[in-house]
């Protein structure tokens, strides 16, 4: 009898997540984890009644394909007053399983075998499987190393775009609030990104998930709203971000008509439709007063979780630029020990009891801008205890490597 041979892997490069790794670690040794990217807040009391009644209601079966028509016309009027930009609810919008589930369609509907895709370096660890998988070749914009991204561009370097162009690149994939770095889009960056494609047939994909947690006084801004790009982008969102239920898995992908035509051909045999339910409880609550009073508040509220942190590791030898948007923080540890930040991150978390997430693994893999990494990535998303917890530790960690 023959047994099949398994096939060359299509992402031979893929293993367990550095989330999944750090995580597992984490509970492996006890020690506080600062490492995975959710919130222990608790969602809003009147959403979960929302969604219990909408349980009880009936609303059990299928969502519709596209999304819940109450969700998606929320979507819809959200861009309209916060960015001028106009989404038609039934053919424009489309709520998926998380963003990931529509950031992942998107790149399969638009890129084909050789196409270029132009990421961010570093760059959230989606984007390039998904792109591997239907073909395409990665082409990273090389940001110089920098607390942020730097440069007046905030999250986008457009030198470095600009330059990577090609007739073979189909895609452009922006992200902001920045996952690693917290970097935030500034009007200069978007509109200097509008001119350089304006002159070519690139799509955008911008990544919006950490949506309005803009720090110290930012706008929220969207390629959604800027006249240049909106034509050509695909914008997407979570409310698993926004309402700490990341659990939950809802997001959203709002295009123009034709792209959503073709991105719903495969979220239509991928997802489907996702937690009705849920949606039909969001669209409820977020009508309402008290879902608009906690979206006006959810970037303030990561603003004093990130300024707490800050103060309380003042006068320690690692160097921290507040992150300007998102929740989470870089910390830089170069003052204090050489090595790799994978290394560096192990032995935290099992000698030291903090388990942070390395930045290289959101770059390319053996890369000289891999190696030489010496940063990590801290999730402020919690309550104050687990903050003051993980000051504890890394000001410990600070008095340790001073006194060998």
């Amino acid at each position: 009898m023959k047994i099949p041979q398994l096939p060359p892997s299509k992402l031979p490069e893929v293993g367990t997540t550095i989330f999944t790794t750090m995580s597992a670690l984490a509970s492996k040794h006890g020690a506080l984890n600062v490492a995975q990217g959710f919130p222990d807040l608790s969602p809003p009391s009147k959403l979960k009644t929302a969604v219990k009644k909408a349980i009880d209601d009936g609303y059990n079966q299928y969502a519709p394909m596209a999304g819940d028509a109450g969700l998606r016309t929320w979507i819809s009027e959200m861009y309209n007053k916060e960015h001028g930009a106009s989404y038609n609810v039934d053919s424009e919008i489309t709520i998926g399983a998380g963003a990931s589930s529509v950031l992942f369609a998107s790149i399969q509907a638009l890129v084909y075998p050789s196409d270029e895709v132009i990421i961010v370096d570093p760059a959230y660890d989606l984007y390039a499987p998904a792109v591997h998988l239907a073909g395409g070749v990665i082409i990273r914009a090389t940001i110089p190393k920098s607390p942020h991204l730097g440069g007046p561009g905030g999250a986008i370097d457009v030198e470095s775009i600009r330059n990577l162009i090609t007739e073979k690149t189909k895609l452009i994939i922006i992200n902001a609030p920045h996952n690693p770095t917290g970097a935030c889009f500034t009007s200069e960056g978007l509109d200097d990104l509008a001119e350089v494609l304006s002159e070519t047939e690139c799509f955008l994909l911008s990544d919006e998930v950490y949506g309005p947690m803009n720090h110290d006084g930012r706008p929220f801004l969207s390629a959604a709203g800027n006249s240049g790009l909106k034509d050509r982008s695909l914008v997407f969102g979570s409310f698993g971000k926004l309402l700490h239920a990341t659990g939950w898995k809802i997001g959203w992908v709002a295009a123009p008509i034709e792209i959503t035509k073709e991105l719903r051909k495969i979220h239509q045999y991928d997802v489907f439709s996702t937690g009705a339910p849920i949606q039909r409880g969001l669209a409820e609550y977020l009508v309402t007063d008290d879902a608009s009073e906690h979206l006006s508040e959810v970037g303030p509220v990561y603003a004093k979780k990130r300024d707490r942190l800050l103060k309380g590791l003042e006068g320690t030898d690692f160097i921290l630029s507040p992150a300007e948007g998102g929740y989470f923080q870089i910390l830089d540890y170069s003052k204090l020990d050489s090595r790799g930040d994978i290394e560096v991150a192990e032995e935290w978390t099992i000698k030291h009891g903090i388990a942070t997430i390395p930045l290289s693994p959101f770059r390319k893999s053996g890369s000289k801008e891999a190696k030489e990494e010496r940063r990590l990535r801290i999730c402020f998303a919690k309550d104050d205890s687990t903050i003051d917890e993980a000051i504890e530790k890394l000001k410990a960690i600070d008095t340790y490597y001073k006194s060998l």
